[in-house]
């Protein structure tokens, strides 16, 4: 049993980094950058862009890099638990996770508490 744990963990690792390499590629498929539907945005609701700030966030996030090495930064900042900020709430995004976390479980909870209470009897019967 421990081995057949062992070797299921192991094959965890390769799952992840493939899922998370489509998960980046798919990102990364629309064209252009996010910076650049942010400008677009921006100048179509009248409001002035600040290419500083653009800069800033272009620099940051490293889209002036090959692709490669964009993955590799967001693994690394994954990995420390940084997941960027949100350019829609304009917060970091492991706020919003957390602040949501709560209802994610009550929900969950409710739901299984819920199975229980019919499942349970209906087998019986």
């Amino acid at each position: 049993m421990l081995q057949y744990v062992w070797r299921r963990t192991l094959l965890m690792i390769p799952t992840l980094v493939i899922v998370s390499m489509l998960v980046f590629f798919i990102i990364q498929l629309p064209p252009g950058d996010y910076l650049q539907t942010i400008i677009a945005n921006r100048t179509m609701a009248g409001e002035t862009v600040d290419m500083e700030e653009i800069e800033a966030l272009r620099s940051r996030y490293g889209l002036g890099q090959p692709i490669h090495l964009q993955y590799l930064k967001w693994m690394r900042s994954i990995y420390r638990g940084d997941f960027g900020i949100s350019f829609q709430w304009n917060r970091p995004v492991s706020e919003l996770i957390w602040d949501r976390l709560g209802y994610t479980v009550a929900l969950s909870l409710s739901a299984l508490l819920i199975n229980w209470l019919f499942a349970f009897p209906i087998g019986i019967y």
